[in-house]
């Protein structure tokens, strides 16, 4: 990267979480995912992608679930 002018400090790092469905029906544990968010942040993850549809079951549920999600990590970070 050097080569081109690029410095691997000015890189984004993307995190994201790692779903686990307990059966054929049923969504993701939310927590669970999260739990990794951390260790991710110490390692140099400032972004994280998570997937909403692993988590809940319609769009009418996004915006509780985005705040849920911003609960959780600020909790997880604080």
């Amino acid at each position: 990267m050097s080569a081109v002018g690029r410095d691997v400090a000015e890189m984004e790092m993307i995190g994201a979480t790692q779903a686990v469905f307990p059966d054929d029906h049923s969504t993701a544990d939310l927590g669970a995912a999260l739990a990794s968010v951390p260790e991710q942040l110490e390692q140099g993850f400032t972004t994280f992608c998570v997937k909403p549809n692993q988590f809940i079951d319609g769009p009418d549920a996004v915006g509780a679930f985005c705040r849920d999600v911003m609960r959780r990590v600020n909790a997880l970070t604080a």
